[in-house]
């Protein structure tokens, strides 16, 4: 069998790989998108290693599952890395629990990839949304805007799995003509963004002259007073001005968004002027404490799922239908802070054997049919 030192199995155990999912800097970004760029084939695989290895980072799953489950998952993880790598080598780990975490993990990453391929291919055929949402139709006949006019945060489900929660009077709107090949959305007012991975991608956020670019991260913008605030949940984002710029001013600021921009982390954020376009770095503080940034944390160690479900149902205002008699109790282990809705479900259904569908504001979960 040829060696292949960019198959998965070698990439979550190569060094340079690693530090670049857990601490990316300009010279890694650059290095692995070249990398990208030169073997496009490689792109799938190379999604599915950044979250295995921050899936075993979080060290997320504490308890042994049950045998059956385990042979599931080992021969789910044999399946995967079969089709992905053209062998079925498992990295050599200790045996019990930590085996049967990875396994988990493995599985999780095949299950959301898979749902992720094909929400994008066709959950653009059908709409979603919640009872809430009021659309404008613009003049432009691609042109989609959503208006939260209710008193309740309202969810946006974006064509490329990322999630939106808009608060009340808040607005989003986004090009479908364009969506193939620029994730760009213009918001008005203040949303909370999960957006879904794509480093082919990136997803750009105009918010009066204010331009934040990130590839899969989750963050709050504030855009309904005098400065527009943005503050980082998870992952990295860079902001920059765009205001009183031409369009080819503004395209070259997103293409080298790394020399125009300001990076902001965990926990970081800024304040930026609608009237002269200056950005201000906040204390991290200040930040991490912005008026009205209730953003709860999805982590979830042997909590039932019921409590999962409820808390999905607050955050997003949507309805979850289950079978509470047989899964109420059903203890979840996972992180899931900063994915989208969509990711967030996919991963809840696949430790339940479940599959799940949306019409309008009500989520419901139903057993897989095909196991």
């Amino acid at each position: 069998m040829k060696y292949d030192p960019y198959s998965l199995t070698e990439l979550i155990r190569n060094d340079d790989f690693i530090a670049w999912v857990l601490h990316p800097d300009e010279e890694l970004d650059a290095r692995w998108n070249v990398f990208l760029h030169d073997n496009p084939e490689k792109k799938n695989t190379v999604e599915s290693a950044r979250e295995y290895v921050i899936l075993l980072a979080r060290d997320t799953g504490r308890h042994m599952p049950t045998p059956q489950q385990s042979d599931k998952m080992r021969r789910m993880v044999e399946e995967h890395m079969r089709r992905e790598d053209g062998q079925t080598e498992i990295i050599p780990l200790n045996s019990g629990w930590r085996w049967t975490r990875v396994a988990a993990s493995v599985a999780v990453i095949f299950g959301v990839g898979m749902f992720s391929y094909w929400f994008y291919n066709k959950g653009s055929e059908r709409e979603l949304g919640v009872s809430s949402v009021h659309v404008i139709a613009s003049r432009e006949a691609d042109q989609m805007v959503r208006v939260n006019t209710a008193h309740k945060p309202m969810m946006v489900l974006l064509p490329d799995g990322s999630s939106v929660v808009l608060d009340p009077a808040a607005t989003i709107s986004f090009s479908k003509k364009n969506w193939q090949n620029q994730r760009e959305v213009t918001l008005s007012g203040k949303a909370f963004f999960e957006i879904a991975k794509d480093p082919q991608r990136p997803f750009l956020v105009y918010s009066h002259g204010l331009a934040t670019k990130v590839l899969g991260t989750s963050f709050l913008i504030d855009a309904s007073k005098d400065d527009v605030k943005v503050q980082v949940t998870t992952g990295v984002v860079r902001v920059f001005s765009v205001k009183d710029l031409s369009e080819t001013q503004k395209q070259k600021h997103v293409e080298e968004a790394a020399s125009y921009g300001m990076l902001l982390e965990h926990d970081q954020g800024i304040a930026f002027s609608k009237e002269n376009g200056e950005i201000v770095k906040l204390p991290d503080l200040v930040a991490s404490n912005i008026e009205g940034n209730n953003t709860p944390i999805f982590v979830f160690d042997e909590t039932p799922v019921e409590q999962v479900f409820k808390q999905l149902e607050t955050t997003y205002n949507v309805k979850i239908i289950y079978d509470k008699a047989n899964w109420a109790s059903f203890p979840l282990n996972a992180t899931l802070t900063g994915k989208p809705f969509i990711s967030k479900l996919e991963v809840i259904c696949n430790a339940l054997d479940a599959v799940f569908t949306i019409q309008e504001n009500e989520v419901r979960i139903k057993p897989n049919p095909n196991l």
